[in-house]
């Protein structure tokens, strides 16, 4: 292609062959209507206007149409420069033509412009024409080039599939081969089965492990290979693996001489290359799981039972049921025959069968071995701090089977001690007829009865010694409380007797007393009343017990009235201030509840000092109690004394200035305590005295 031409399509790429085409178009369509308006005001006829401006403008209007419809036609846009330069050309070349025409000597063509614009126009449209021809030859020339391309790219490319296809296969060869010596080397069963359950692949381990030959298991059904209890599981699954995409089964692999192995298979469908469903999967071993599984369900039933017993021997007070339900368990749980309770006697020598499962009948109760004979298991067991294990009791060698086992034919078992090794209270064994391997973990389970056992036995003990004492303590208290009853009663008696002959003595004789014998006199008649106070304080202190009331509902607002009403003499005879908060209504006896707290306001009065007695009474709740203080500003208690003044006759070191007998507030802690409440004093000398008492609240639902 020469330059010019080249250079041409590239100022028509640039520039735009549509655009150029276009262009034209709208100039001729330009020029005829500008043509039609200058001759129509010439006064040229319309015809003669209309026929030259069709001739123009039709051939500018099919350019236009021809830019648009290039776009929609199958033309590549590489050929757009070549149409829009055929359109240049025919204009060009029809234009020199009229030139040459127009310029030879001779005649010239009429109205040359109007001619020049006609033909140039037609001329463009025939480039126009000749331009998509060739456009649309030269499209269709690359699209066949193109095809021919593809297809020779094609069939190079097939050559080379059929190479690689080639290769290929020889390959898959080489992979099925190196496949099947890889699955036949992986020591879990591989297996592929058909819908109705037979196998129709598998690796060599499925035939190590069953022992049967290839040629018998390629005539097998899945479920000849299982023990008869799991078939039917096995036949579901294969249904489940097929119905559902997936399976995992457990079952007990039947080998060829008929022993059973623990498998576990999982399982998934698959698509052949024939567009068949199989099912493939793998199978593993599970012996050593299974057996895991088993010991970890073993350990949680041991836990479960220590912790019922514990339960148990907590709700219980019958050790003959803790006994009998621990003997029976710990056979349960062991899967052994024999379980039992041995008691020791106080001598130490033989030992009873209490309790225990599994023995002849009558044996229970009479029974009993000798723990002291040195061949003696049950004298070996108690020689030693921990559980006796023992495997096979024929082949025994620490000691020898008592008859009681040997009657039974026992074998293997555990025993130990029950309580502690210095001072033990028994054995507990179990036993089975046949040799028996233990575990740590069974060791620990016996002996953790054992201790469950012992620890209920001394708390049996333990109360039947608290029993015991309270029983003792109570009839210790009944004799103490009649013998202060009748030492009080008996007492009052010669003491009145004193006093009246005191007074007879007075009357009498007091003309012919000097001073120093009224003052003898005096001192004995006050000795006669304090005497008298003391006898009835502890006739008082004795019968809190026995002559109080039922608890009731008790108002301390109205206690306190009764006391303010009791020591009204009192209260104004020493000028006492007494400030009371809002009290609350408790529960217990009211009598002895009115008895504490006069008891204790009268302290506060007479303790007071020299000053009028300022004295305040204040509340305030903890949980279910309330507490009640009364505080005084008077002489106070040294720490010293503080807990000493509630005990009888006991009183403080600086209260021997003031009447008392000693008794007041050892009788006010008898009556809180029986109230199950608490009576405490806090005090600083010189300063005051607060007296706090915890009463239970009275139940807001009564």
């Amino acid at each position: 292609m020469s330059s010019p031409v080249v250079f041409l399509r590239h100022v028509l790429s640039v520039v735009g062959s549509r655009r150029v085409i276009g262009t034209l178009g709208v100039l001729y369509v330009t020029l005829a209507v500008g043509r039609a308006l200058a001759e129509f005001i010439q006064g040229v006829p319309p015809v003669s206007i209309a026929i030259i401006g069709l001739l123009i403008a039709t051939p500018g209007a099919l350019l236009l149409y021809g830019a648009h419809w290039i776009s929609q036609a199958d033309i590549d846009p590489e050929f757009y420069p070549d149409i829009a330069g055929w359109c240049l050309a025919g204009l060009g070349a029809l234009a020199g033509v009229l030139l040459l025409y127009h310029i030879q000597p001779g005649e010239s063509v009429a109205r040359p412009l109007s001619s020049l614009q006609i033909l140039t126009a037609l001329s463009s449209v025939g480039g126009l024409t000749v331009g998509i021809y060739d456009a649309l030859e030269k499209t269709r020339t690359r699209q066949l080039e193109q095809r021919t391309e593809e297809l020779e790219e094609v069939q190079r490319a097939l050559e080379e599939t059929v190479a690689e296809s080639k290769n290929a296969n020889d390959r898959l060869e080489h992979y099925k081969t190196y496949t099947g010596d890889m699955l036949d080397a992986i020591d879990d069963v591989l297996y592929v089965l058909a819908r109705d359950g037979t196998v129709i692949r598998w690796n060599t381990s499925l035939c190590e492990v069953t022992g049967y030959a290839q040629t018998e298991i390629s005539s097998m059904r899945i479920g000849a290979l299982f023990d008869a209890t799991d078939q039917e599981s096995i036949a579901e699954a294969v249904d489940v693996g097929f119905e559902t995409g997936s399976t995992q089964v457990e079952g007990k692999l039947r080998t060829k001489d008929g022993e059973r192995i623990p498998y576990e298979f999982v399982a998934s469908t698959l698509e052949t290359p024939e567009d068949t469903t199989v099912l493939a999967g793998i199978g593993r071993d599970i012996s050593e799981n299974t057996a895991h599984k088993q010991e970890l369900k073993q350990r949680a039933r041991q836990q479960e039972a220590i912790s019922d017993l514990g339960q148990l021997a907590l709700n219980t007070d019958d050790l003959e049921e803790l006994m009998y339900e621990a003997t029976r368990r710990i056979a349960d749980i062991m899967e052994n025959e024999y379980c039992k309770v041995l008691a020791l006697d106080d001598e130490g020598e033989e030992l009873l069968l209490k309790h225990g499962v599994g023995w002849k009948e009558g044996s229970v109760g009479t029974v009993t071995v000798s723990a002291v004979e040195t061949d003696s298991q049950a004298a070996y067991t108690l020689e030693n701090d921990h559980p006796i294990v023992v495997q096979d009791l024929t082949t025994e060698t620490r000691f020898h089977g008592p008859e009681l086992l040997t009657s039974h034919g026992v074998k293997g078992g555990i025993s130990t001690i029950i309580g502690s090794f210095d001072e033990p209270w028994g054995i507990l064994g179990t036993h089975d007829t046949q040799p028996r391997t233990f575990t740590e973990a069974d060791v620990n389970f016996v002996q953790s009865v054992a201790n469950i056992l012992a620890e209920a036995i001394e708390r049996d003990q333990y109360h039947r010694d608290l029993e015991r004492s309270i029983a003792e303590l109570e009839e210790s208290n009944e004799r103490l409380e009649q013998f202060a009853y009748a030492a009080s009663h008996d007492l009052q008696e010669p003491l009145r007797m004193v006093s009246s002959y005191l007074q007879l003595i007075e009357q009498r004789y007091a003309d012919n007393l000097d001073e120093e014998g009224l003052e003898f006199l005096e001192f004995a008649v006050d000795g006669a009343d304090r005497m008298r106070s003391m006898i009835g304080g502890l006739l008082d202190y004795s019968r809190v017990e026995t002559k109080g009331n039922p608890f009731e509902q008790v108002d301390l607002t109205a206690v306190f009235e009764e006391v303010y009403a009791d020591l009204q003499l009192t209260i104004e005879a020493s000028d006492a201030t007494i400030t009371t908060e809002q009290l609350p209504t408790v529960r217990g006896d009211p009598d002895q509840l009115r008895q504490v707290f006069q008891n204790i306001l009268e302290n506060a009065i007479n303790y007071s000092g020299e000053e009028p007695p300022n004295i305040q009474i204040s509340t305030r709740r903890r949980g279910d109690n309330w507490i009640v203080s009364v505080h005084d500003e008077g002489i106070g208690i040294a720490p010293e004394d503080q807990d000493r003044i509630f005990e009888v006759f006991q009183r403080a070191a600086n209260s021997s200035s003031c009447s008392g007998t000693g008794v007041g507030l050892a009788l006010c802690k008898r009556i809180i305590e029986r109230h199950e409440g608490e009576i405490c004093v806090e005090s600083v000398p010189g300063e005051g005295t607060t007296v706090s008492v915890t009463l239970s609240a009275e139940d807001d639902s009564t």
